[in-house]
């Protein structure tokens, strides 16, 4: 349960409940705040790295229910991953902050987990329909992964077909996908040929003692590292070493691993936040802290426990559960005010802190479902919640460029405006919001 006593079965709904408003007949839409850009203008449905923690969180109720109205809708979402891909191979809208492009990294790979997740729930209970999610998975990692991200000797997964970049959390994240390729349909190949050799290169990233022992670079560029190390990135490299460790059963991995969480928790802060970046001499960009993502923080620590390893998750999971709103979504970061200043934020939240994402949020729906199918709470049937009344409205004051502004989202809009003019406005399901103040797209 949360800090109130809300059992895991009613947070998973509420936030079951958000994702529904954000849905269209194309899939999971809405605007993307990151830190590296935003992407509020374009609001049409991505089909990036939310569908992961959407799909498994999903699958991960109906495991814990029996209910086949999740399972339905694990499919669903499935299909429109099925249906939203190229003819390239690539999934359309799949670069999440850089959307309405296509090609993003880690976002197919994670498409193609998703996509693996669902045959396999499918085939151990003997059901049809599985082979339309194997082959749109099969033909992304054979056409994009294969033929034009993985360099053709070494067999690593690069970031780009035309960079010689290298981001270890991507790489670790398609080296996933090519274990789960693998043990679906029997091919050692998959792994040995292209997730190892890329896995390896993730351990060539990892610092090696030291203050920043067990951290692991952001990216690289032919042979130089960039000395910056993202906690919530690293944490997403731990999932990828931990496959390694089950393929292969070598220490190594699982050392790495262990290594990597290590560094995480050396600079969590007393509050259960995170730094966004860590330098090179101890200093740090603390804001934004990721709230929404750091849901795959507790998941990782949770990954770990069954290898002898027991990180505390408590400070963060408290500091993740404070902020799920009256709609059922989470909020995505505290700081972004000071993204550049790196001095306090002040007391008001910034615009973006407030704005929840799919994306984001997939990452808390995946945790708590995982939570809950692990916990001893009882499988109840999930009566869904409809948005209607005062207590699904979301409305907070919240800054944005210094400016006081006002907050508001429903079941149908999400809404910013300063002294009654509207600055942001979303009506969900369109594939544009309607009002994107130029200051918005920093202008």
């Amino acid at each position: 349960m949360n800090s109130d006593g809300l059992p895991l079965a009613d947070m998973c709904n509420k936030l079951n409940t958000w994702l529904e408003t954000v849905r269209r007949l194309d899939g999971y839409s809405g605007p993307v705040v990151h830190w590296w850009q935003n992407c509020l203008h374009f609001t049409g449905a991505g089909l990036d790295w939310r569908y992961e923690g959407i799909i498994i969180g999903y699958l991960n109720l109906y495991k814990k229910t029996g209910d086949e109205h999740w399972l339905s809708k694990a499919r669903r979402a499935g299909d429109d991953l099925v249906r939203g891909q190229l003819v390239t191979g690539n999934f359309g809208n799949s670069r999440f902050e850089l959307n309405p492009y296509t090609g993003g990294t880690p976002h197919e790979a994670s498409c193609d987990l998703a996509l693996l997740h669902i045959v396999v729930t499918l085939r151990e209970e003997k059901r049809e329909g599985w082979q339309v999610y194997l082959e749109a998975a099969r033909r992304n990692i054979t056409s994009y992964y294969v033929n034009l991200l993985c360099d053709p000797e070494t067999g690593v997964v690069m970031d780009h077909p035309r960079h010689l970049s290298f981001v270890p959390n991507k790489a670790a994240t398609a080296a996933e996908m090519f274990l789960l390729l693998s043990q679906v349909t029997g091919q050692e190949e998959w792994m040995v040929q292209y997730g190892m050799p890329t896995l390896n290169a993730v351990l060539s990233h990892q610092v090696q003692g030291g203050s920043l022992d067990g951290a692991i670079h952001q990216l690289s560029v032919g042979r130089r590292c960039d000395n910056r190390f993202f906690p919530y990135y690293i944490a997403r490299c731990i999932t990828g070493l931990l496959a390694g460790y089950e393929w292969s059963g070598k220490d190594i991995y699982l050392d790495s691993a262990s290594r990597a969480m290590a560094f995480i928790l050396r600079h969590r802060y007393q509050d259960g936040s995170f730094p966004q970046v860590v330098y090179p001499g101890g200093r740090a960009n603390r804001y934004p802290q990721w709230i929404a993502a750091s849901g795959d923080i507790l998941r990782v620590m949770s990954l770990l426990v069954p290898h002898g390893l027991t990180p505390n998750p408590e400070p963060t999971l408290q500091w993740l559960l404070h902020d799920q709103e009256p709609t059922g979504a989470f909020r995505t970061a505290w700081g972004f005010a000071a993204q550049c200043s790196q001095r306090s934020p002040g007391s008001l939240p910034e615009f973006r802190d407030l704005l929840p994402v799919a994306g984001w949020n997939d990452k808390v729906f995946r945790y708590l479902t995982g939570l809950w199918l692990a916990s001893e709470q009882p499988a109840t049937n999930l009566e869904p919640i409809h948005l209607s009344g005062e207590q699904d409205v979301f409305e907070a004051e919240c800054v944005f460029r210094g400016k006081r502004m006002h907050y508001f989202e429903d079941s149908k809009t999400m809404t910013l405006d300063q002294d009654g003019k509207i600055q942001y406005r979303w009506v969900k399901g369109e594939s544009w919001a309607a009002v994107c103040a130029p200051p918005l797209l920093g202008k």
